[in-house]
């Protein structure tokens, strides 16, 4: 179903600025982005990129700068929730950061980033609205969701490229 709700939702006729998911195309492969990953949207600053992975319902973020071992976590058990998600905060940015945030801080950057859009409120409506109408969504509070997937996440099970070895100066499982 998330191949298939990816594909609806890359012909959809929306910015995907104004949600933080403008398509990455050829860019979006960083040294930390599993192998075989499909781009589900970058935000376009710091190399941050949601993937789906072969074989795999959830969406992870991937983030170049965040540090061994959440290089890659989760985001959504699958592509819908991914999207709720993002419905709920108004972008996928503050989901981008939420492995690193209390509930406070999460609270507080929904309420800076939307203080910080304001001018651009009315065309974030209306691509989230494009989005719950076409995918039949409500906004969902992504904070204990995520932080549980999060904490229940094992990255060893993620192949990665001889870049991330090598960029990290690891040694190649076998």
């Amino acid at each position: 179903m998330t191949r298939d709700d990816l594909k609806r939702f890359w012909a959809l006729d929306i910015d995907f600025y104004a949600v933080d998911l403008p398509d990455g195309g050829e860019d979006f492969d960083y040294f930390c982005t599993p192998v075989g990953a499909e781009c589900v949207g970058c935000l376009g600053w710091d190399g941050i990129h949601f993937v789906i992975l072969p074989g795999d319902e959830r969406v992870f973020c991937v983030d170049p700068w965040s540090g061994k071992g959440k290089y890659v976590l989760p985001v959504g058990s699958d592509f819908r929730e991914f999207l709720s998600f993002v419905l709920y905060c108004r972008g996928s940015s503050t989901l981008a950061l939420l492995y690193g945030m209390s509930e406070e801080s999460f609270r507080s950057d929904l309420v800076e980033m939307e203080r910080e859009r304001a001018e651009y409120a009315a065309q974030t409506d209306a691509v989230l609205s494009v989005i719950a109408r076409e995918f039949d969504l409500t906004p969902a509070d992504p904070f204990e969701k995520v932080k549980a997937l999060q904490a229940s996440f094992d990255p060893s099970e993620l192949e990665f490229s001889d870049e991330y070895y090598d960029v990290l100066g690891l040694e190649r499982p076998k």
